[in-house]
């Protein structure tokens, strides 16, 4: 059993004051997501050029850009099962060296197949990191933290996703850069991450679940300055057909179903947005892209700043499928919108739901304890890549055959869902201790908040 809590002012490390290695961790942990939204946002930039080089039809271009969604399917569950039962730290740098690999392959792909095949495999050890960097993070935050720093990782997959745009767009001035030098300069940012995330200690809280009190005790005492130990849960490791049928299962539904009505429009505009601006006949679509991007980060921000602890969760999540709904609404309401509704519809789209999605690495993490949160993430981040990829793949169909406006409704109608699931469903976890999290045998109450 765990010793006694030490004679602190802090009770538990829910309760620690931030210090230098927390903000250490944070910064390195972000570096995940920055690489996850490079790898995924510079296909969005590369596509028209590989469209044209390769000839794509509109299914093929859909399976290019979707190809790496089904990978983060795959790795979300395997990343977050193996992180459950091997320890947080050793997928925490492996995956990262896959980063590195299969980026670099990319200068090498020679056709579609290829293509298809490397861009699925950056995508499982994408889907991989999901889970383990957050529930990572999440363990050794305290309560206050907590929030602002997992949203922040959400803001730095939109840097990543932003810069990788940017790159893309200095690069397409230069007429001898191929698309595949687009691809390959993830690796840069990747190796950077692998060397960085060697020798960071493992979860103190998974190795008292796993009994192993000493180790944990070292690392408290070597990184978190204390002799507070967490204390083991009583929640015990689970498969991933367990979970399904366990207590949890209502608040997994709960995550994965906003978590996919967030993905399936949102990947699939987010990458093909110089398609879709391309659609509506705007001149410079990949500059009007980029500027869409970069304005996108300005939504998550202030979510990262403190308002998700100002505000709460639920009203956060609420709040931004409704402006996103406006946003979406903007662009469907004509045939032939004007200039300035179809970039004032994206940009409100964009930015409102960046800010929601600060939520999909908070909600996961703090609903779940220590014995399968990895595994909980993983499967909520897998269910919504179905929807993200289908998304991705379905949308240049759709318009190539229906039009815009159709499609901009039907993507419309999934935030309206989206709306009424928040409304319906939504916790508000601001404050939660992790571990005190109730089992929700019952349906989802409109807040669990510890007190």
């Amino acid at each position: 059993m765990p010793p006694e809590v030490s004679s602190t002012p802090a009770a538990t490390l829910d309760d620690l004051p931030a210090t230098g290695f927390h903000s250490k961790l944070a910064l390195i942990s972000a570096g995940g997501p920055f690489c996850d939204g490079y790898i995924l946002g510079i296909i969005g930039i590369a596509l028209p050029s590989i469209v044209r080089e390769l000839h794509l039809n509109g299914g093929e271009t859909g399976l290019v850009g979707a190809a790496a969604l089904v990978g983060v399917l795959a790795g979300g569950m395997l990343g977050g099962a193996v992180s459950d039962r091997l320890g947080r730290r050793p997928l925490f740098t492996l995956n990262i060296a896959a980063f590195v690999i299969f980026s670099l392959l990319q200068g090498i792909c020679s056709g579609l197949t290829f293509l298809i095949g490397l861009r699925f495999l950056l995508g499982v050890a994408v889907g991989a990191d999901y889970p383990i960097a957050t529930s990572y993070v999440t363990e050794f935050m305290p309560r206050k933290l907590r929030g602002p720093v997992l949203s922040g990782l959400i803001l730095a997959w939109w840097v990543g996703y932003t810069a990788s745009y940017a790159v893309g767009y200095g690069l397409s001035f230069f007429p001898g850069i191929s698309w595949r030098v687009m691809l390959v300069s993830s690796a840069v940012p990747s190796l950077v991450l692998f060397c960085l995330r060697m020798g960071l200690p493992e979860s103190p809280r998974w190795l008292v679940q796993q009994g192993r009190i000493d180790d944990a005790r070292n690392v408290v005492r070597d990184h978190l300055k204390t002799d507070i130990l967490p204390k083991a849960e009583s929640q015990g490791q689970l498969s991933l057909l367990q979970i399904i049928r366990s207590p949890y299962r209502r608040a997994l539904m709960f995550v994965s179903a906003f978590w996919i009505l967030q993905s399936a429009p949102g990947f699939a505009i987010h990458t093909l947005q110089a398609q879709l601006l391309h659609q509506y006949h705007v001149q410079n679509a990949l500059l009007g892209s980029l500027c869409i991007t970069g304005l996108t980060i300005l939504g998550i921000l202030p979510v990262t700043l403190g308002l998700i602890n100002l505000i709460g969760r639920r009203l956060l999540l609420i709040g931004t499928f409704a402006f996103s709904l406006a946003g979406l609404l903007l662009l469907g309401v004509s045939p032939t919108p004007a200039g300035w509704m179809i970039f004032a519809g994206f940009i409100l789209y964009s930015m409102s739901e960046a800010a929601g999605s600060g939520l999909q690495f908070v909600y996961p993490n703090e609903l779940f304890p220590t014995a399968i949160r990895a595994s909980a993430v993983g499967m909520a981040c897998s269910f919504s890549r179905i929807g993200a990829a289908l998304g991705t793949f379905l949308l240049p169909l759709g318009y190539a055959r229906f039009g815009m406006q159709p499609m901009m409704l039907t993507a419309a109608g999934f935030m309206l869902a989206g709306l009424l699931i928040s409304w319906i469903w939504a916790p508000e976890t601001k404050g939660v201790v992790l571990g005190a999290t109730p089992s929700l045998t019952e349906p989802l109450p409109s807040s669990i908040c510890a007190s």
